[in-house]
């Protein structure tokens, strides 16, 4: 196996590492570790396998039962370390439209969401339904008018839900259709649910929507910076949002624990829209990912004990357009405290979108670019020091 040691660029800040959980303490400043590596692990795909990854979960830390965007119908197994997929389950699409999040429970109970409507399926390891869990409620909260939906099981950033084995439940962030045209709703919109698999009821709804999300002003985000990023570790729920600084940690009963400053004063955000009835921006929504900067992934490291969030950074070219992006990993140790900001270091488009996942010492990462239709897009592996 070919490897390539790369090393981080080294963003350096002499103050004292940052503690505060106070409102007023938007970042974090700390001294930063020189170097890591990278290597390419050149997995090759099934030939009806399409990209991109739409969802990837890690059975034991050993094999990962991959959702591709084609075909819609199947999961794939790769065993990570022989490095080669070993095996398929066939969907039934008269059940699931759009996978779009899965989990494993033991070889023969999976977890698999749909998209468009609030339903996971516990499935076998042969695709046959098992049963399955509607979430849709028509009177969850109040909606601005008939035919939205509460909210679904969308891909996208982070986990889609997670099952609690101790409790028998789900815990997953509530995804809203079009967060931004609730103008008065999204205050009092809850963030993240769970839901009993034994009762079929929900257990609890919980959080609000915060700083720019529940804004006065009605800020336009383009779907995928809408919502909240979620990881589930040690009993507690941790929110990370792609325009918001900090991190948001709650227990399980949707109690606010603290906030923790997740980012560096190098770091700024994009410049928001704003809504208007009267004039949608359409283009601006659809190329907010060409000319802005943003968080992405927040995940846990379990061989390390540490999380980690990426930020997208947009270098700016002519007319405000991207030329390219740089993108950083925000390592935190077991305490959500900021310890190291690495750059990492391919090179990669100006309209990047990623995938990463915790994985072994480090995590997986969607590759910049499309090496060959026959490797699997989710093979950059970066170790943490």
């Amino acid at each position: 196996m070919k490897k390539k040691h790369l090393f981080f660029a080294i963003l350096i800040f002499l103050l004292q590492a940052c503690k505060s959980t106070s409102e007023d303490q938007r970042f974090c400043a700390l001294e930063v570790e020189v170097n890591g590596s990278a290597e390419e692990l050149l997995i090759t795909t099934p030939d009806n396998f399409g990209e991109p990854v739409i969802s990837l979960f890690l059975f034991n830390d050993s094999l990962a039962y991959v959702l591709p965007t084609n075909p819609k119908d199947k999961i794939f197994i790769l065993n990570t370390a022989k490095r080669e997929f070993v095996g398929q389950i066939d969907l039934d699409p008269n059940f699931i439209e759009f996978p779009s999040g899965i989990q494993v429970i033991s070889p023969d109970s999976i977890l698999v969401s749909d998209q468009w409507l609030p339903v996971v399926f516990l499935i076998s390891s042969k695709g046959e339904i098992l049963d399955s869990y509607n979430l849709y409620r028509e009177n969850l909260w109040e909606m601005p008018e008939e035919g939205f939906s509460n909210f679904s099981f969308y891909y996208g950033f982070g986990k889609t839900f997670v099952y609690l084995p101790e409790r028998k439940s789900i815990i997953f962030p509530l995804k809203q259709l079009d967060l931004w045209y609730f103008s008065k709703q999204k205050k009092n919109f809850p963030t993240f649910g769970e839901y009993s698999l034994v009762e079929k009821e929900f257990k609890g709804l919980h959080g609000s929507y915060p700083g720019v999300y529940a804004d006065d002003k009605n800020h336009l985000l383009p779907f995928y910076l809408s919502h909240p990023v979620m990881e589930v570790v040690h009993e507690r729920v941790i929110l990370s949002y792609p325009h918001d600084d900090q991190l948001y940690i709650y227990d399980f009963n949707g109690n606010l624990l603290e906030k923790k400053c997740a980012s560096i004063t190098e770091f700024q955000l994009g410049d928001l829209l704003e809504y208007s009835m009267e004039d949608y921006d359409t283009d601006g929504v659809m190329n907010y990912n060409k000319g802005n900067s943003y968080f992405g992934d927040f995940f846990y490291v379990k061989n390390k004990n540490k999380y980690v969030r990426m930020f997208l950074e947009c270098v700016k070219g002519g007319e405000g357009i991207c030329k390219s992006k740089k993108l950083y990993a925000l390592i935190f140790d077991k305490n959500l405290d900021l310890e190291q900001v690495k750059q990492l270091p391919s090179e990669y488009s100006a309209d990047y979108f990623m995938y990463q996942i915790g994985f072994g010492n480090g995590f997986l990462s969607k590759s910049p670019q499309v090496s060959s239709d026959d490797l699997f897009p989710v093979s950059d592996y970066f170790v943490l020091d």
